[in-house]
């Protein structure tokens, strides 16, 4: 193995001494700093993640749904959410799909998560499914694929939209795409 040793390139500490038609660059970056607003640009960078996650949800489903959910959710129809760091939350969005009793409806949830661990890792897209339950919470069901959504879907026994009934959410817990949370007693979003 050869191990190359750089001698430092000489430096001109002072190289505008001869040129003062402006401030030192030190000087000037920091007069550039003290303008900035780091809790603006946190909320720019939120605004930009969220709506980076609404083009995602529509690219997972042209993609992955294209004979189901595209079909019927309309391109750019979603609502993105920024990211919520200290709950590690990734940005999101989150579009309406009815309701058969008018109050409370279905929505289809998008985001990312990291699965696996450092250069392993990867993020994969997430799409829930988010139905009303009889019993007055709801169900949130991971959306596996376009055929795991046929299946969900022609396996409900309730007029479209209207709220599943528990037993059906007892079912749905056995598979391995269930979410099994059903503790959320409060509209989505």
């Amino acid at each position: 193995m050869t191990v190359l040793q750089l001698a430092p390139a000489p430096r001109d500490d002072h190289p505008h001494d001869g040129d003062k038609t402006g401030p030192e660059p030190i000087v000037a970056l920091h007069q550039r700093v003290a303008d900035f607003d780091l809790s603006q640009r946190d909320q720019e960078r939120g605004e930009e993640a969220a709506f980076q996650a609404v083009l995602h949800a529509d690219a997972v489903l042209t993609g992955s749904f294209p004979d189901t959910l595209d079909t019927v959710v309309q391109a750019m129809s979603w609502t993105g959410h920024p990211p919520v760091p200290g709950a590690q939350l990734m940005a999101s969005a989150v579009t309406y799909l009815g309701s058969a009793d008018g109050q409370r409806g279905w929505w289809l949830h998008y985001t990312r998560r990291e699965e696996g661990f450092g250069e392993g890792g990867d993020l994969v897209h997430v799409l829930t499914l988010i139905a009303p339950c009889s019993c007055g919470t709801y169900i949130n069901v991971e959306l596996a694929d376009e055929d795991h959504l046929i299946v969900l879907l022609d396996e409900l026994d309730t007029e479209p939209g209207a709220p599943v009934d528990c037993d059906y959410q007892l079912r749905i817990r056995a598979s391995s795409y269930a979410d099994p949370a059903h503790a959320s007693i409060e509209t989505p979003f």
